[in-house]
Formats: structure tokens, sequence, C-alpha cells
């Protein structure tokens, strides 16, 4: 097997080598510290030559290594290129299709330099300190149909600036300082313009005559309108990129251009759609986030088109007017940052297409589902964001979602579920319900979840769970951290067994995770029974807690059906910090959603139990850290650990000799935490009780002993004392 093994990974060594050595040109070592490949794709050879000293270094690497017919794609960067004015490109004696020049130092570009070139068909100056554009070039590379200009420090555009390219194509002129631009600056046969991040304010008709383009970028401009300033005519437009600029509204010029597929607006001043979009039957994403639109119309989107993704985000939207009925192959679509005070989900019945909805950070208290005698609702929804809103009930709106696979209903103010509000989730997979204001799950155990495998519902109310996870059967990660947890039902898990649902081990059993940080249960002097209990039904308990010193701990003298402290009276318990606002700035959003915090970020919040509770415990809540939906792969299991809060201390059970044969010590200190480990807990426990059964066997046998002594001396006294009689 191990020989097998070894052969099977030289063979992939062999195979990676050969790959690497497959790359190179024949001639690769003897031309460095340039390098070069074969580009297949273009029948090119490929050469890269960075950080030369010199022009003159450059010809001497490569001298008498090529041929006059090889056709290469050149490529020098980061280059000291002072010598280059006095230096021609036909030294190298190769034929030069692609000539990239970038981030070099240039100087001066002498036409005598680029002389011949008639075999360049793209040529690249880009990130060069240029100036403007090198109009007395192009005579010398009249080929040349893709011409990279980017970030070269171009101020403006005349009539003659590209006049002598009839054949170029694409043109890009991105990240300059173009502020002015003739009405002809652009050649009519350009099909892909990129004139993003300039200081353009007007495009003075450049564009109006180009009916060849089909991609135009205007992006990141100082433009207010554009209206009658795109192409009179353009068949072929599929995309326009007009983002980050201070459009107040849409050209209506859009509605003429039957084969656009993707537009791009967002970041900009738009107050509404106007109809723009009515005729886009072809249409497959619309990018428009970030704008000021307040209302949509069912004329918006008049037509049926083939839109398929719904950038809303980040505008101040109050209602969707039924304005998307037509958009029967949208499939994703986001509205989150708005202004929705309800919603209602009869706006995506027959969206059969729409899988993914964001309606994240509105104001969202009201929600509703289809009408009662809708037999089909046609939503397939498999992904719904409703957190950062102000649900304080669910009317059983989302009962009909059968498709639902992910539901974040995290940051509202719910108090409670009801068993209708999850009939018919039956494919569900995540629940996160967490920062809500929930005091039971109990209603959870009426309704059946049968595929559910993580459940969030930190920073609640919750006091006890009992049979909560009854009508999770393949329940796998629990996160119950941050609540008020004080006792455990015997059955919670009793029909639940976690299952790998994905992967090679699909089908297989795996142990079920309950995350339980800053709960008072995890205070309970009788958390190594709780732990043991747990772990022979399949199930670890997670957290970290801060807790009193031992001998202040509840815990639960006489079995019963829960397991740990159960008060006599309802402790009067704070609600837990939420934050003030439901909304974040969009800036901080991304970090937010993307961060995997390692420590809670937290405050105090005194918790001030009855008498018969005398410890006082101290719980961590996280505020301003609206989580989303994580991924549950990358968690790490954080271990049951108990913090004390005074001197050192070691457990004792019912004796001092018995304490002595527990070897976990319980470190004290405010900055110490002990590690329990359950089953070791278990095995000692049980070696103590044997130990014990054992003392009180013999004990019994010594009093057996002992009174058959006693039996033996009786008789023999009494034997005497006859014999003594007179």
């Amino acid at each position: 097997m191990f020989l097998y093994q070894f052969g099977i990974s030289l063979m992939l060594l062999l195979s990676v080598f050969g790959a690497m050595h497959t790359q190179h040109c024949p001639m690769w070592k003897q031309i460095i510290p340039c390098t070069c490949k074969p580009d297949n794709t273009d029948k090119l050879t490929a050469i890269s030559c960075d950080k030369m000293s010199s022009f003159d270094h450059v010809a001497e690497t490569l001298r008498g290594h090529f041929q006059p017919t090889d056709r290469v794609s050149l490529r020098l960067a980061f280059s000291s290129l002072g010598d280059l004015y006095k230096r021609s490109f036909k030294e190298l004696n190769v034929t030069i299709v692609n000539l990239k020049l970038n981030h070099d130092i240039i100087g001066f570009l002498n036409p005598d330099t680029f002389q011949s070139l008639t075999h360049v068909y793209y040529l690249s100056l880009a990130d060069n300190d240029v100036g403007e554009v090198p109009v007395k070039l192009w005579k010398q590379v009249p080929n040349v149909k893709t011409l990279d200009l980017g970030r070269t420090k171009i101020k403006s555009l005349s009539e003659s600036s590209f006049k002598e390219l009839k054949h170029v194509q694409c043109l890009v002129l991105a990240g300059n300082q173009i502020s002015e631009m003739d009405s002809k600056s652009i050649p009519p046969q350009i099909d892909r313009l990129h004139i993003g991040r300039n200081h353009i304010k007007h495009l003075n008709n450049t564009l109006r005559n180009l009916s060849e383009l089909r991609w135009l970028f205007i992006n990141c401009n100082e433009l207010e309108d554009i209206e009658n300033q795109l192409p009179k005519f353009a068949p072929n437009l599929e995309l326009i990129h007009a983002s980050d600029n201070l459009l107040e509204k849409l050209p209506q010029q859009l509605k003429n251009f039957q084969n656009l597929k993707s537009i791009f607006f967002h970041n900009n001043r738009l107050t509404s759609l106007d109809g723009a979009l009515s005729k886009s039957s072809r249409l497959e994403l619309a990018a428009l986030e970030h704008n000021h639109l307040k209302t949509l119309t069912e004329d918006d989107f008049a037509v049926p088109s083939v839109l398929t993704s719904l950038f809303l985000g980040h505008n101040k939207l109050t209602s969707l007017n039924n304005s998307l009925s037509k958009l029967t192959n949208l499939n994703f679509l986001n509205i989150t940052v708005n202004q929705l005070t309800e919603f209602s989900l009869e706006e995506i019945v027959d969206l059969k297409e729409l899988r993914s909805m964001d309606l994240s950070y509105n104001h969202i208290s009201l929600l509703k589902g289809p009408p009662p005698n809708l037999v089909d609702w046609n939503i397939k929804l498999t992904e719904l964001k409703l957190d950062h809103n102000e649900l304080e009930t669910l009317n059983g709106a989302l009962s009909g979602l059968t498709e639902l696979l992910r539901l974040n209903l995290s940051f509202n103010k719910l108090k409670k579920i009801s068993p209708e509000d999850f009939i018919g989730l039956e494919e569900l997979r995540l629940l996160d319900i967490s920062y809500n204001r929930l005091t039971t799950l109990e209603e959870t155990s009426k309704t059946y979840l049968p595929r559910l495998s993580e459940l969030k519902a930190s920073h609640n109310l919750l006091t006890i769970l009992d049979k909560d996870f009854h009508g999770l059967p393949v329940l796998c990660h629990a996160d119950l951290s941050n609540n008020q947890i004080v006792a455990l039902g015997r059955d919670l898990v009793a029909k639940t067994r976690c299952t790998v649902e994905h992967g090679v081990h699909e089908g297989t059993w795996d142990i079920l995770k309950i995350y339980l940080q800053d709960n008072p249960i995890l205070c309970d002097a009788a958390l190594p029974d709780i732990t043991s209990i747990m772990e022979t039904n399949h199930t670890r308990i997670y957290g970290v807690s801060h807790c009193p010193p031992l001998n202040e701990q509840p815990t639960t003298s006489k079995p019963n059906a829960y397991l740990g402290y159960i008060p006599e009276l309802n402790p009067r318990l704070r609600l837990p910090i939420i934050p003030k606002s439901n909304r974040l700035d969009y800036q901080n959003e991304q970090e937010i959603h993307t961060s995997v915090s390692t420590k809670n970020n937290v405050q105090d919040v005194n918790v001030n139990p009855e008498p018969t509770l005398a410890a006082k415990l101290h719980y961590k809540v996280e505020s301003n850290d609206p989580s989303i939906v994580e991924d549950t792969s990358t968690k790490k299991d954080i271990p049951l650990n108990v913090e004390p809060n005074t001197v050192e201390v070691q457990p004792s059970i019912s004796n001092n000799s018995i304490s002595q044969a527990n070897d976990t010590t319980v470190r004290t200190g405010n900055d110490s935490t002990v590690a329990f480990d359950p089953v070791k807990q278990g095995q000692q426990i049980n070696k103590l009780a044997s130990e014990i059964e054992e003392l009180r066997t013999r004990l019994d046998q010594l009093s057996n002993q002992n009174q058959m002594l006693l039996n033996t001396k009786f008789n023999k006294d009494e034997t005497l004392s006859e014999l003594q009689k007179p």
C-alpha cells in the first residue's frame, strides 16, 4: 500500500514538474533575467523583462536567441528605459505583435524608436508619465486594434488624437486627468471605450456617432446629465458603466438599446427610474444601489425581461408597488438599507426563478404572506435575509416557503415564535434568530424542521430549555450564547442526532455542538454531571463564563427533569443590551459581515437573582456587532471553560478524600480559566463511585464479622455464668 501511494505521489510530482517545464520556451535560461513562455492562444512567444536597467540591457539579453519570423508579445515593465529615445525595437530582430511598456521610466517617446512596427495589434503605454496623447507614434503602428493609455496623465482629447488609427477598436483612457474632449475626438469605429476615472463634466457629443459601440465605461467622472449624449444608434450596445457620477436621472435613450444586457448606475443621485428601463427586455443585470430612489412604479419594468440580478440597496424606497411582477427570470434581489416599513410576499409571487432576497437594514415591522386563497405561491426562495428590521412577530408569513434553505431574522424585536411560523420549511438548513427578545424556544418543539442543521439563538432572554429541540432531528450546531439559561431538560436532545448532509461523510452521524458562552448554567457546580449526561446523547457543550466561587455556586442536589439550577422564584433578569440602532453605515457593513471575532467585545450586564442564588453572576454581551449568517465550517469550537473570580479552590465531592482524587484543579483569579474535560470528569466520578461501593461492601463485611464476634462472646459469657451457678 505504501509503495502504491508513493508511486502515485511520484507520478503527480513528475507531472507537475513536467507542466512547469513546458511553460518555458527552450532558451529561457539564456535570457535571464527575462522570461519567456509560449502563448498558445495567439501562437506567440510571450517575453517579459522586468526591472531592466536600460533598453541596451534588454537588447543584449535577447540578442541572438530569436529569429525575425518569431511572433512575440513583449512586455517591458518597472524598468529604467531612459535610452529608449535613441534606440529602436528593430534591434530585437523579432516580429512584435503585442507591445506593453508599463510602469517604466521612458522619457521622450521618439517615433523612430517604434519604426516599422506594422505588425503591432496591441499597444499599451499604461502607467507611464506621458502627459499627452503621443499622436506622432501612430504612423509607426498603423494597425493597432487595442490601445491602452490608462493612467498616463493625459488632460485633454482633440479631434486629431486618434485620427491616424484607422483600425483601432478598443480604446482605454481610464485613470487620467481628462476634463475636455472635442466632439470628434473618439474614432467612430470604436466598439469598446473606457474613459472612466477622469474629470469629465460633459460628454460634449463625443459618443453620438459611435454606432459600433458595445461596451461603454464612463464611471467615476463628474457627469450630471447624459441625456442625448449616448450614441444615436448603437444596435450592439451591451454594457454601460456609469457609476460614481452625479446623475439625477437615467437617460431615456436606454429604451433604444434593445440588446442592452448590463447597466451600472450605482453611486449616483437618481430619484426615480422614470420608465427608462421599461423596454429593456434583454437586460440581465441592473446595479442601482446607493442612489436616492424613493419609489418604483409598474412602468419601470413594464415588459417581461430576462433580468436575473437587481440591486436596489442603499436607497430610500418605501414601497415596491408591485413593480417586479414582470421580472419572471429574476434570480437575485437586493433591497437592503431602504425605508420599507412592511413587506408582502405577494410582491414576489410567480417569480419562480427568484432564489435570494435581501431585505435587511430596513424598518419592516409587518410581514405579510400571500393571500390565503392562493393555492400555489410559486415562491422558490432559498435564502431570505430579514435581519436588522423591527419585526415583533412573523404572523406565519413564511410558512409557505417550502424551498427555503437559509433564513436570517437576527437583530429584530421578536418576543415569541409560534408553531405556524415555520410550518412547511422542510428544507431549511440554517435559522438565525439571534439578537432578539425571545424568552423561550418551546414552540419550536411543535414545529418539525427535518433538515435544520444550524440554529443561531444567541443574545436573547432564554432561561430554560426543555424539549425545544424535539422538532429538530438532525441539528448539529446550536449557538445559545449570551442568554440567561440556568437549566437544560434531560430530554432536550433525546430526539436529535446530528447527521452530516454534505461531503464524503454524507449520511453519517456526528456530534451536536451546543454553544453556551456566558450563560449561568456554566457556573453550576453540577456542570460535570450535565456535560457527562449530554455526552452520552452525542452532544457536546462549549463555552466560557465568569463564575463566582464554587462554594457559592448553585447546584441541583436531587435529580429531576432538568440539569442545572432551577431557581425557586423567577430571577429579576434585565433585557440584553441591543444596539440602539438597527442600521449600520455601509462602509462598515462588509467588514462586520466578513470578520470572525475570536473574543467578543463586551460590556457587563448585572444579573441579580433572588436570595436563593447567593452568587452574583456577570455576563458578557456583544454590542454593535450585527453578526450575519456565518460559515460554521470556519467557526472554531471554544472548549468548555469556567472562570472563577476568587482565590484558588479545588472542587470537592462529599468529603476531602474524594476531592483529592480529582486531578482537575480549578485555578482562580480574574484572568485564569480552566478547561473541564467532561469525559475525564465522568471517568473519575465513575471510579470514585466504584471505590465508594467497594468501601461500603467492605464495611458491611466488617459489620457482619463484628456482629458474629459479639454473638460468640455473648454465648461464651452465658455458658460461664451457667457453670458458676450453685
